[in-house]
C-alpha cells in the first residue's frame, strides 16, 4: 500500500451512537513531501477513514460523510455484484469462490439490516451483477458442466431465465461483470478466465474479451480484446466513454483447496483503460486512464459528475475525469466491489460489509433507486 498522510483532525474519530462502529476522520495527503519520501508514502491508516489527495474530494464527501460497519463475519461473504432493487428494498451481492464450495448470493434488507443467503435457478457461481429493469442481471460463471451465462432474476418471485450462454456456439470462459447501455437497451460484459484459473470451469474456448449483447434480438458482438484479465466496466454518465479494469496482476492458481491460491505479479496490469464509445456500439481510442497503486482496480462506477470510483486494496479509490487520483474511501481491506444507492454506497470487503454516507451521487441512482 502506498499512501502519505497528514491529519486534518488530531485523531481518528469513532462514533458509537449505534451498535455499528462509525468512522468519519478525513486525512489529507501532502504530495510534495511524499514525492521525495518513500517511507512517508508507504504509511496507511489502520482504521476506516477518508484520504484526500485533492480539494475536490471534499465535494464528494459533503459535510456528513461517514463509514459504518454493517456486518462482520469470520468467513468471506461480501465480494462482488452489489445491486439495489427498489421493489424489494434490498441490496444483493455475491461471496467469493472458496475451495471446493460454491458461491453464494446474499440479500441485505435496507429496512431491517438482515443479511441472508438466497438461491436462484440457473445462477451458478455468480460474480458480478447489475440492475436491469428492477431485476438482477447476474454473471453466472458456471461450473465444469454448466456454461457461463447472463441470467435475469426477479428477486420478488425468484423466477430466473437465461438470456445468453454462448458466442455463436462457443462457451464463454467465466462471465465476470456486466453493465447496461440504457439508451440502446443493450448489455455489455467482460469474460476473463478466472473460472478456469480457480479450477471450477473447463479450459477457455475464447480469448479474454469484452462483449455487447442485444437481448431483444439475441445478437452478440465482441467489442474489445488485448487484456490480461478484463474485469469491471462502466459507462460515463453520457455513455460517450466506457471504463474497463484489467486485473491481470492478480493470478489465481489451482492448488490446495482448488482455486484458493492467489499471487500478485507487479509486472502485469492493475489498470483502468478508457475507450470512446462510437455511435453507442463501437469502441475506439483505447488509452490508459489510471493505474492502481495498491492491489488491483476491480469493480468500477461513475458518479453524476463523471468521477470514476474503483474497488482496490484498501478501499474505494476515486479519480476525476482526467485520471487524477483525488481521494480514497479507506477501510484498510481489499474491496472487490461496491454500489451506489440513495445517500451513499455499500462497500463489499470480504469479511466486512460497510455503508458509506456520501454527498456524491452514482450515475444510475435516479434510474434504479429513487
Amino acid at each position: 500500500m502506498v499512501f502519505s498522510i497528514r491529519d486534518l483532525t488530531p485523531h481518528q474519530i469513532v462514533l458509537m451512537s449505534s451498535s455499528h462502529p462509525k468512522y468519519e476522520a478525513v486525512h489529507e495527503v501532502d504530495q510534495l513531501k511524499t514525492a521525495r519520501d518513500i517511507n512517508l508514502a508507504q504509511l496507511a491508516p489502520k482504521e476506516p477513514c477518508f484520504i484526500s489527495y485533492n480539494p475536490s474530494f471534499k465535494r464528494i464527501l459533503g459535510e456528513n460523510a461517514v463509514v459504518e460497519l454493517q456486518e462482520e463475519r469470520t468467513q468471506k461473504f461480501a465480494h462482488e455484484a452489489g445491486v439495489y432493487i427498489k421493489s424489494t428494498d434490498c441490496n444483493y451481492f455475491t461471496s467469493p469462490f472458496q475451495g471446493h464450495g460454491t458461491i453464494e448470493v446474499h440479500e441485505a434488507s435496507h429496512k431491517t439490516g438482515e443479511v441472508r443467503a438466497v438461491k436462484y435457478d440457473h445462477v451458478v457461481n455468480a460474480n458480478g451483477a447489475c440492475n436491469y429493469k428492477d431485476n438482477i442481471l447476474f454473471c453466472s460463471q458456471g461450473d465444469r458442466t454448466t456454461p457461463s451465462a447472463l441470467v435475469l432474476v426477479n428477486p420478488k418471485t425468484s423466477e430466473s431465465k437465461i438470456l445468453l450462454n454462448n458466442f455463436h456456439g462457443r462457451e464463454f470462459n467465466s462471465i465476470n461483470d456486466v453493465v447496461v447501455h440504457h439508451e440502446r437497451d443493450e448489455i455489455w460484459f467482460t469474460d476473463p478466465t478466472y473460472g478456469y484459473m480457480q479450477d471450477f470451469r473447463p479450459a477457455p474456448k475464447l480469448p479474454i474479451q469484452v462483449y455487447r449483447f442485444k437481448p431483444s434480438t439475441g445478437e452478440v458482438w465482441c467489442v474489445a480484446d488485448g487484456f490480461a484479465q478484463c474485469n469491471g466496466l462502466c459507462f460515463s454518465p453520457d455513455y460517450s466513454k466506457i471504463y474497463v479494469t484489467d486485473t491481470g496482476a492478480v493470478q489465481s492458481h489451482v492448488g490446495p483447496g482448488h482455486g484458493g491460491v492467489f499471487s500478485f505479479n507487479s509486472k502485469l496490469p492493475a489498470s483502468i483503460y478508457v475507450f470512446d464509445v462510437i455511435d453507442g456500439k463501437f469502441l475506439a481510442n483505447r488509452r490508459m486512464f489510471a493505474f492502481c497503486d495498491s492491489g488491483i482496480p476491480d469493480g468500477i462506477k461513475c458518479d453524476v459528475d463523471g468521477n470514476v470510483y474503483s474497488g482496490c486494496n484498501g478501499g474505494v479509490f476515486v479519480w476525476d475525469k482526467e485520471g487524477t487520483l483525488i481521494g480514497k474511501i479507506w477501510v484498510n481491506h481489499e474491496v472487490p466491489n461496491f454500489n451506489f444507492v440513495s445517500g451513499g454506497m455499500w462497500i463489499l470487503a470480504h469479511e466486512k460489509l460497510y455503508f458509506c454516507k456520501l454527498e456524491a451521487k452514482g450515475t444510475l441512482v435516479s434510474l434504479e433507486c429513487e
